[in-house]
């Protein structure tokens, strides 16, 4: 279990390597490989086959359906779709042998958290030698723009390795709390801390705040080792009180930069109807459409700044009418100008042609093609919809809701049991992987990041079902 967990930074060092070399499916075949490992020795040992038999036949009955309606309108890419169906998939079925492991090995619920701990020491150890070589990588690297912000290292997707960073430093806390010495817990507080901070994502900076409040609620409401709860207080303040110098506010105040010019723009051409909002279902007036017609024309049918494509794909795509009206007709910048819901606007368009048949199922992974742009959704939820349909989500949840439920379940029948900071980590973790795939993205769909949430859920159910 240690191995299995101490390879899982290396595998994404490489895939980062990798991706320089344009060759990620080696990353993506040996972490295929490994799950099946996993999943063929969980099986192996397990004393309930059925929830394996359950498990395996559910991911793959689902699958025959998804696959046959896509040959039914014509498959564009077969390997492409099962590729990315196999990521989504990992997280129940790592979910499912990490149970096993659990129940299986004495104490390894107990001694996983200090393996965790090692991952995030790993990471660390990942950056500093990118420091050391003169090859840094930062969280948003633009050389045309001279910007360069956020600690990163040789990891690829910010938006996962933000998200894998907010679930391993609970465990680091808690292998510091166990450890019952203020200085090692001090030390984990401003190792986890301070790199979530200066990640410079929005995850990783809120991230700290809710994990430093969470622990902060657990040790009071337990009385217990109330003298660790100075370094949370501390850490809790210098989060807030930094928060205007931080690495995410420096990012965010070029974002707002980029939305002054494209309002600055839009209002030129809007004059004294620049503060119109359209109502659905009104009908706009003549003129004032045919001024936001121009805004989307003039403005953002044109190459956006330093080359950046805007929203001529999507015209060139499902025509000028059709985008102005997924798009409400606004014309403001953090709707037009943001990339992330531009990929969500594209992704829906597309669901809204698709037969009945195909909302069950989903639609293939090639479809987020328009164009020569790729506008895969960032927000997992989302995604897990337009990829998967109906049916598929309402799978994937109540897998999910089933741990919720248990927790719940769990406070109530003995709250004093459950309310502790040794339930409180997996739970946190949980929470984070779930909030982070919504509100970030690139989490449920990369299996570098649900390995984590997969043993965090596996925690939660053998704490909750414990037969010891």
């Amino acid at each position: 279990m240690a191995a299995l967990l101490a390879v899982q930074p290396l595998l994404d060092v490489l895939s980062y390597f990798m991706g320089q070399a344009e060759a990620t499916w080696l990353t993506t075949a040996l972490r295929t490989i490994l799950l099946l490992a996993v999943c063929l020795y969980g099986f192996a040992i397990t004393e309930n086959r059925r929830a394996y038999y359950a498990m395996y036949g559910v991911v793959g009955v689902f699958w025959l359906l998804h696959m046959a309606n896509s040959f039914r309108l014509g498959y564009q890419d077969p390997v492409g779709d099962a590729a990315e169906y196999l990521k989504l998939a990992q997280f129940p079925l790592w979910t499912l042998s990490f149970v096993t492991f659990f129940r299986q090995r004495k104490n390894l619920d107990y001694r996983v958290a200090g393996m965790l701990a090692a991952n995030f020491g790993i990471i660390l150890l990942v950056i500093a030698l990118s420091y050391v070589v003169g090859k840094p990588v930062y969280t948003y690297d633009y050389p045309d723009r001279n910007v360069f912000i956020g600690i990163l290292g040789w990891f690829g997707v910010a938006n996962s390795q933000s998200s894998i960073l907010t679930l391993l430093v609970p465990p680091l806390l808690l292998w510091g709390l166990r450890s019952r010495r203020l200085w090692q817990f001090c030390l984990c507080c401003l190792a986890g801390f301070g790199l979530l901070y200066f990640t410079g994502t929005r995850l990783t900076y809120y991230g700290a705040i809710l994990i430093a409040g969470a622990f902060l609620v657990l040790l009071v409401l337990r009385r217990q080792q109330l003298l660790f709860c100075i370094p949370l207080c501390v850490a809790l303040v210098a989060l807030i009180v930094f928060r205007g110098a931080s690495p995410m506010a420096e990012r965010q105040g070029l974002t707002a930069d980029s939305y002054s010019i494209y309002q600055e723009k839009a209002d030129a051409i809007l004059g004294e109807d620049k503060d119109y909002v359209y109502k659905e279902g009104e009908e706009i007036p003549p003129e004032i459409l045919e001024k936001i017609t121009r805004v989307y024309t003039e403005v953002y049918d044109k190459p956006g700044l330093y080359g950046a494509t805007l929203l001529e794909d999507l015209i060139d795509e499902f025509g000028l009418e059709a985008v102005m009206e997924q798009y409400n007709y606004a014309t403001d910048p953090q709707t037009l100008y943001n990339t992330r819901v531009k990929k969500l606007t594209a992704m829906e368009m597309v669901w809204q042609k698709q037969d009945f048949i195909t909302k069950l199922v989903g639609v293939e992974y090639a479809q987020c093609h328009v164009g020569s742009h790729i506008y895969d959704p960032e927000n997992d939820l989302p995604a897990l919809l337009y990829y998967y349909g109906y049916v598929g989500v309402a799978l994937y949840g109540l897998f999910v809701l089933y741990f919720f439920g248990a927790c719940i379940k769990g406070l109530v029948k003995n709250w004093q049991r459950v309310l502790c900071v040794e339930f409180g980590v997996p739970a946190i973790m949980f929470a984070l992987m779930l909030g982070g795939a919504q509100f970030s993205g690139q989490v449920l769909r990369k299996p570098s990041v649900t390995v984590y949430g997969s043993v965090a859920a596996a925690l939660l159910y053998v704490y909750l079902h414990s037969t010891r």
